[in-house]
């Protein structure tokens, strides 16, 4: 798509018709709506504050500019400054981006997760990649597990054997796939009326609320917390915009970036908890993977993470650093 036609219209422009250095039009990775944006508008509206106006963030929905696969040559091309967004979106075009952007079933749970970036050298390899891009990876952003909605129950690794499930491609997908799973690529919204008429079985989307909200479990009586995805989002920029920042500046971005993901801890769980409340009256069935079921996947992500770490040093170098940290935590 033209992604500057796309753009007319949703910028704002100064009244003197030029962007200043500090001015930030960053797009998101979901909708106008979702907790994850509001939370950035309240996050821009506070910066600007914090800073006296040196930085002001123009937030953009997902999709308002650009699709979610393109951000990062919509900020190359200065269509945009920066994102909030996922890295697995680049999967396809960089290895790195998807071993970066979904550690699957390696870990318990996100926080523990999100641990690697502050003491296992995550943060650290993580701008090193993005600084390839001329970005600037400013913080990580928390995002909850994610659940499978499903019109069958599953209750272990192998019952995944032959559900054909909708999936968004990837590391998770490599990994359903391996269990056994015959995926499908589709829409969301394709995958609601798929379920409803018995074309699909399950589909990997997102967390509980989120799952809800979209009208995936109509049909589905199960959500299957089976750890097979844990997706990292996160917040960068244009690093020539971030070198126009003062130091002082710079860490009330990185400071604020973090307040954000703190706070969205608390909001994604409660929605999820009210979701889950709400599922349940309708007679949805949770699922939880035992430690059993949750080593046996652990022990498939290591062989999707020996593919994708053999296609690019980066990539390898991620791995690396996971299966290290994970051993001081012992699951590895």
């Amino acid at each position: 798509m033209n992604i500057k036609t796309a753009l007319r219209g949703t910028t704002r422009v100064l009244a003197a018709g030029a962007v200043s250095a500090e001015e930030f039009r960053m797009q998101t990775f979901l909708g106008a709506t979702a907790a994850t944006t509001q939370a950035f508008e309240e996050m821009a509206a506070e910066l600007a504050e914090t800073t006296d106006g040196a930085i002001e963030i123009t937030v953009l929905p997902g999709g308002a500019v650009v699709g979610a696969g393109e951000t990062i040559e919509a900020i190359q091309n200065g269509i945009l400054d920066g994102q909030y967004t996922a890295p697995s979106y680049f999967a396809g075009s960089d290895p790195a981006l998807g071993v970066l952007g979904d550690t699957l079933a390696a870990y318990p749970d996100s926080a523990t997760r999100d641990s690697w970036f502050t003491e296992g050298g995550g943060l650290e390899l993580a701008r090193a990649l993005y600084e390839q891009y001329d970005l600037m990876f400013i913080c990580p952003i928390y995002w909850p597990p994610e659940e499978i909605p499903s019109t069958v129950p599953i209750e272990t690794v192998a019952d995944f054997e032959g559900v054909r499930m909708r999936a968004p491609g990837g590391l998770a997908s490599d990994l359903l796939s391996r269990a056994g799973a015959s995926l499908v690529t589709m829409g969301v919204g394709e995958s609601v009326t798929a379920m409803e008429t018995g074309q699909l079985d399950a589909t990997d989307l997102a967390n509980v609320a989120l799952n809800w909200a979209l009208g995936m479990h109509n049909q589905a009586m199960y959500s299957v917390l089976a750890r097979h995805s844990m997706a990292v989002t996160e917040m960068s920029v244009s690093m020539d915009k971030w070198n126009a920042l003062s130091p002082e500046h710079q860490q009330a971005f990185e400071q604020a970036c973090n307040d954000m993901s703190a706070g969205l801890v608390t909001t994604l769980t409660e929605q999820d908890a009210e979701a889950t409340a709400a599922a349940e009256a309708a007679g949805v069935t949770f699922i939880d993977f035992g430690e059993e079921e949750a080593a046996t996947f652990r022990g498939i992500t290591q062989e999707v993470w020996a593919d994708w770490g053999s296609q690019s040093p980066n990539a390898q170098a991620i791995v690396d650093s996971h299966q290290a940290f994970l051993e001081t935590l012992g699951l590895n």
